[in-house]
């Protein structure tokens, strides 16, 4: 019967052992940094547009944003974008399974200082709510915003960004 549908008893049972032994799609990874290692990621980006993107998986409006940020690394793959997870680096698990629960095309960083020194590495600016964007061209920050945004209102500002 395997047969018929062109796969055969050997093909079925080596992708069933590939599945089975860890070899198939791997989970994204999530990785402590510190602010400065955070910032010098921003810094050495060739990208037109980067896109430090903080949240955690604790954070209800971060997990409501989260589908429409994969869509928009997805279809913005010139654009680099970090993921940056305010969960505790202890949680590392948690993240990782987030990420790959949701499809992320990517890993995160998780910040190892909730600080207010953390918080001004990014932008002096930013009050500390999640989830936050910021976006940066050239090492320097050019837009940002506190809360959960639609994928329209990404796509608008990148399409901005990119164009200018």
């Amino acid at each position: 019967m395997m047969k018929r549908y062109g796969i055969t008893p050997t093909i079925g049972s080596a992708l069933a052992a590939l599945l089975l032994s860890g070899c198939g799609p791997s989970k994204p990874a999530a990785q402590p940094a510190t602010p400065s290692e955070i910032g010098r990621r921003i810094a050495q980006s060739t990208a037109p547009l980067t896109l430090v993107h903080v949240w955690a998986t604790w954070c209800d409006p971060c997990r409501a944003e989260f589908p429409e940020l994969v869509k928009i690394m997805e279809h913005y793959q010139s654009m680099d974008v970090v993921l940056v997870s305010a969960d505790a680096p202890a949680d590392k698990e948690a993240v990782e399974a987030f990420l790959a629960e949701h499809g992320s095309p990517q890993g995160s960083l998780i910040t190892t200082e909730l600080t207010q020194a953390f918080i001004e590495s990014l932008s002096p600016k930013w009050g500390g709510a999640l989830p936050a964007s910021f976006f940066f061209q050239d090492g320097k920050i050019v837009r940002e915003w506190e809360g959960k945004r639609t994928h329209d209102e990404y796509a608008e500002t990148i399409e901005t960004l990119l164009n200018k």
